[in-house]
């Protein structure tokens, strides 16, 4: 197993050392901030209105005639539904933004919100791996849009490249960018944030609270309080080098799965290059208990997706896997282990398309949890979860895909009451379509302010490389099809330009 070794009281911090350097060039209900004296902004009301707004990565998407540059398509949320009429498109491209829109850069690819500044608007965090930067050719990048009464814009945005402590540092194809995720690290009340550089086997934490926050903001700067670790296998703690981290991905999470009242770290990756099978996939939880007590718990499994919840109410997160392979159930699996003060992760429980409940049978290629998402879609107070099924077939039209939302009860996770969700379910707009791909993407937020979460799931495909998002609301006994939302590039007013709506989806985590 890996075994590296990172007690958050004792990682390499570099605080001070990064500022909003220019360049000069893709999911937890856990581990929740606390709102502190109701300012605190739940991520992506990008303007403060108790509505979360959507946000869509469109990597591939081209600006001002250069391919894979890059953008990001806002859309607010409002007590009916998501409003189109309000969308924001933002890029390098875009009045404000720092930098230049280039081919390849893939901006977009990743993307988080929190409120840094707690001033009652969420600020949104854009990943960029492909960036060139000084430090080399896809070094990568991260910008920062604040959150304001009336949303996001590129004025006052900032950019950061990958930090350096000294002796870990930015270089040529680090990729910092490719993944992000958020949550309350060590407890305090306040979102930290995870941004990862798998071209180095490293990632990297920024800590923040109110002070440091409200200082960012006001000298146009990220927060200071940076820290890093480097991946490290199994054999003599020797660092992963950047050669053997070339194919690296990592599945970040931030989840309080020892229920101690701080998030932990949950780490997935894949590193197919690894000498030891064992070191090749899974995921690690680094826990942030202060007195070092907790060693960190490493799991060896397949892995094509992470997310976590508290699907049992036990006040501990579990860590949910989705493997899109056939390696543990014919068409893909979500594999879910209990959270507990030990970090014990000594059991787990595996759901196929063939377990009892769940809608359909599994058949081989569907990819049936390549993509995961946790949040509570009835407010019983159990995290509930969506697994994409994109490459299913749907009224005979192959790859057109699916969703399928799985229920949380005192047990955790079953089939029990799971549902199967497509364009051609009653209610949603449009139809299935062959290569729609509906479900690459999934994410649960409230986007109506019910107090329920609501189903989101791209079709990155749909019409060609436009790509399409539907979004059904969560009720109170389950997700429903009627009152649903669909839109695609052609509202969102970015047809032709490879936007593959859908192909990235803001989520929390």
């Amino acid at each position: 197993m890996i075994s590296r070794f990172l007690a958050l009281t004792l990682a390499v911090s570099v605080a001070g050392a990064v500022g909003a350097t220019g360049p000069a060039h893709a999911a937890s209900a856990g581990a929740r901030p606390k709102a502190l004296a109701g300012t605190s902004a739940k991520p992506y009301d990008f303007n403060g209105d108790g509505y979360a707004d959507l946000a869509f990565g469109s990597p591939y998407g081209t600006v001002g005639g250069l391919t894979s540059a890059g953008f990001v398509t806002i859309v607010p949320g409002s007590a009916s539904g998501p409003v189109t009429s309000g969308k924001v498109t933002l890029s390098q491209s875009t009045a404000g933004v720092p930098g230049a829109s280039e081919a390849g850069d893939h901006f977009g690819w990743a993307l988080t919100s929190l409120d840094i500044d707690q001033d009652g608007y969420a600020d949104l965090l854009v990943g960029a791996p492909d960036e060139d930067t000084t430090d080399g050719t896809d070094a990568g990048a991260e910008w920062i849009f604040w959150g304001t009464p009336t949303g996001l814009t590129g004025a006052v945005s900032q950019s950061r490249n990958e930090p350096s402590n000294g002796t870990e540092g930015p270089a040529a194809g680090h990729r910092f960018g490719a993944s992000m995720a958020e949550g309350d690290i060590d407890g305090d009340g306040y979102t930290d944030w995870i941004t990862t550089a798998p071209g180095a086997a490293f990632f990297w934490y920024t800590t923040t609270n109110p002070v440091d926050g409200v200082r960012a903001a006001a000298a146009k700067k990220f927060p200071a309080s940076v820290h890093g670790t480097r991946l490290r296998p199994k054999s003599g703690g020797k660092a992963v080098s950047a050669a053997a981290a070339s194919s690296m991905s990592y599945f970040p999470a931030i989840a309080d799965v020892n229920g101690d009242g701080a998030g932990d770290i949950v780490m997935g990756f894949q590193n197919p290059d690894a000498t030891d099978p064992a070191d090749r996939s899974g995921f690690e939880v680094l826990p942030s208990s202060s007195d070092g007590s907790l060693p960190i718990a490493t799991v060896s499994t397949t892995i094509t997706s992470l997310t976590t919840g508290d699907f049992n109410g036990d006040g501990a997160d579990d860590v949910a896997v989705g493997d899109s392979g056939e390696t543990g159930g014919t068409g893909g699996h979500v594999q879910i282990w209990p959270g507990d003060a030990s970090l014990s992760l000594s059991t787990s429980t595996t759901i196929t398309q063939d377990t009892a409940g769940v809608p359909g049978t599994g058949v081989a290629g569907d990819r049936f949890g390549y993509s995961v998402a946790a949040g509570d879609f009835n407010g019983d107070g159990k995290d509930d979860l969506v697994a994409g099924v994109p490459y299913r077939t749907v009224s005979s039209q192959a790859i057109a895909g699916e969703a399928i939302a799985l229920y949380g009860g005192t047990d955790g996770l079953s089939g029990t009451g799971s549902q199967a969700f497509s364009q051609s379910t009653a209610g949603v707009d449009g139809a299935a379509e062959a290569n729609d791909e509906f479900g690459w993407t999934v994410s649960v937020l409230d986007v109506n302010h019910d107090g329920r979460g609501d189903l989101i799931a791209g079709a990155p495909k749909e019409n060609g490389t436009d790509g399409a998002v539907s979004v059904l609301p969560g009720t109170s006994t389950q997700v429903t099809g009627t009152g649903s939302w669909t839109f695609g590039a052609g509202t969102l007013g970015v047809t032709g330009l490879d936007a593959q709506i859908g192909v990235r989806t803001g989520r929390t985590g």
